[in-house]
């Protein structure tokens, strides 16, 4: 980790921008504060990043706004505790009266695998009596979320007990249709965040806080909380909306001092159901200096962000998006049954995975060639991903670059007026489908990704004949790809909600030849059952 810049943020304490190594340009920012008023050898508080920004887009954050790229590994959480453990030589970490170690800087703390090993860590380094980890989430709806919430509940009753671990949810509303609006991975509904807090806290633990930071729109009814959640597991937390570039874009900013009606409303009616209630009105210090949950102060990352929000326009134009995919897709199974199923069903032993050109040259919103649905087919390659790999399957994946384009690039590169190149960050498979240690990754220079000639024999080496292809684009790459794939007696399937194309009729009409000539096309949810039920 190198610190490429840093700022005083006065009595608050000191801003960090740092990069991370590996291919891409990874930007992190992280905080050393404390609470305003509260001096830093009473209360020292450390705000942490554990993604390059953030997969979960709240409208609010500019961190969302900047797009995710990936996962930092529980060394380079770590890392930026050490660093501000060496910036503060005359406080001693290890015997601190309240040392807080927040994960809320960048990202999502639960989609990381590297959490559970990173607190086991701080705890190894720095488990003093004072040392109080936080962990806030959104709990999204993903098993990857669910297990790492499960690591983190076992961490904390063997390393941080006696009220040493903060969990919070960001809930935002109590109608879950304006959850869902407000954040652009689904989150856990209510009702599991209350089963989760259930079995979360032992006694002795801190109660789990419910976060409502209340943009206009977005209703807290204390009657939905009693009824769901019970009020010696639970606190609320009602905050403002700071004025990111993110809500001033949402129109969701709102400021407060005084708790406004709405907000004092709130307050009495759970308080009278039991609840403990605590406000979080706005400091104008913590805004000023971009300490606050949301913010960020480097221009290197609040360009990113800009740049993000321009492509929300995009997102927002475009024929479907993640919130948008599973009824779009309905539609074109639809569409699609005139045609008649050939072939057997999805055979477990002998199927596999090709992901076809999620690289950053497509996927990454900073991208001059960005395609902003691809986001939707990102999300449920994603799916796939994981469902071949806990199968034992082997997945494969595609990636379309050019080392020279004049020798190499053959007609594609006078088609096309935008060229990958290798060796550049935007020709690597995008982060959140990133393969795994000894799944195979080929290069190719042509639609088909057939037209590298190691796929074929990779492909029988483990036993493929069923070859399940997503990515981009479905009329291009991947319909080029099933086509050669079925002159080669490969037997293919499309999950029709795991590729996308430039505009819904190119799509459609390549989902309808797929149909029609060479390949079943379903559904990834209906290709993720078939796996798990197979024998």
């Amino acid at each position: 980790m190198k610190i490429l810049e840093t700022r005083s943020a006065g009595p608050l304490g000191q801003l960090y921008l740092a990069r991370l190594s590996g291919a891409r340009d990874r930007l992190i920012e992280f905080v050393d504060t404390v609470e305003p008023g509260v001096p830093k050898e009473k209360k020292w508080v450390l705000m942490l990043s554990t993604q390059v920004g953030c997969v979960i887009g709240c409208r609010m954050c500019d961190g969302g706004a900047m797009g995710w790229r990936g996962n930092l590994t529980a060394g380079e959480i770590v890392a930026q505790v050490r660093r501000v453990v060496k910036d503060n030589p005359g406080l001693d970490a290890r015997r601190h009266p309240k040392f807080k170690i927040h994960f809320a800087r960048l990202g999502e703390p639960t989609l990381n695998p590297a959490t559970p090993e990173a607190l086991e860590r701080l705890a190894a380094e720095w488990g003093g009596p004072g040392l109080t980890a936080s962990i806030s989430t959104v709990g999204p709806d993903t098993p990857t979320a669910a297990e790492r919430l499960e690591e983190m509940r076992e961490v904390k009753d063997r390393l941080y007990r006696d009220g040493r671990f903060q969990l919070q949810f960001s809930a935002h509303s109590t109608d879950e249709k304006v959850r869902r609006e407000v954040m652009r991975a689904r989150p856990w509904s209510l009702e599991r965040v209350a089963d989760f807090g259930r079995r979360w806290k032992r006694p002795g633990d801190r109660k789990v806080t419910l976060n409502f930071a209340l943009a206009p729109g977005q209703p807290l009814d204390p009657a939905v909380v009693a009824e769901i959640f019970d009020p010696e597991t639970f606190l609320v937390k009602i905050t403002p909306v700071n004025p990111t570039r993110a809500a001033e874009a949402s129109g969701s900013s709102r400021l407060w001092h005084e708790a406004p009606p709405d907000v004092a409303a709130a307050q009495a009616g759970l308080r009278a159901r039991g609840f403990d209630v605590i406000l979080s009105p706005s400091a104008p210090e913590e805004i000023e200096a971009a300490t606050s949950c949301g913010q960020l102060w480097s221009a290197a990352l609040r360009d990113e962000a800009r740049a993000g929000l321009r492509a929300g326009l995009l997102e927002s134009e475009c024929y479907v998006a993640p919130s948008t995919m599973h009824e779009k897709a309905r539609g074109w199974m639809g569409e699609l049954s005139r045609f008649k199923l050939r072939g057997e069903a999805l055979r477990l032993r002998k199927a596999g995975l090709l992901v076809v050109d999620l690289i950053d040259f497509f996927v990454d919103r900073n991208s001059p060639a960005y395609l902003p649905q691809s986001r939707a087919a990102v999300m449920a390659s994603a799916r796939l991903l994981e469902a071949f790999r806990a199968a034992g399957r082997p997945v494969f994946f595609a990636r379309h670059a050019h080392r020279d384009p004049a020798r190499d690039g053959g007609l594609m590169t006078k088609w096309w007026a935008k060229t990958c190149r290798d060796g550049r960050a935007e020709s690597l498979v995008t982060a959140a489908v990133a393969p795994l240690k000894g799944e195979a990754v080929l290069r190719k220079t042509r639609y088909s990704a057939f037209s590298n000639p190691r796929l074929a024999g990779a492909l029988r080496k483990a036993g493929v004949e069923d070859l399940v292809v997503c990515g981009l684009a479905t009329n291009l790459c991947v319909e080029s790809t099933a086509r050669a794939a079925f002159d080669l007696g490969l037997r293919t399937f499309i999950p029709a909600d795991a590729t996308v194309a430039h505009d819904e009729q190119l799509h459609l009409g390549a989902l309808r030849s797929l149909a029609q000539g060479f390949s079943r096309v379903m559904l990834a949810d209906d290709i993720v059952a078939a796996l798990s039920s197979a024998e």
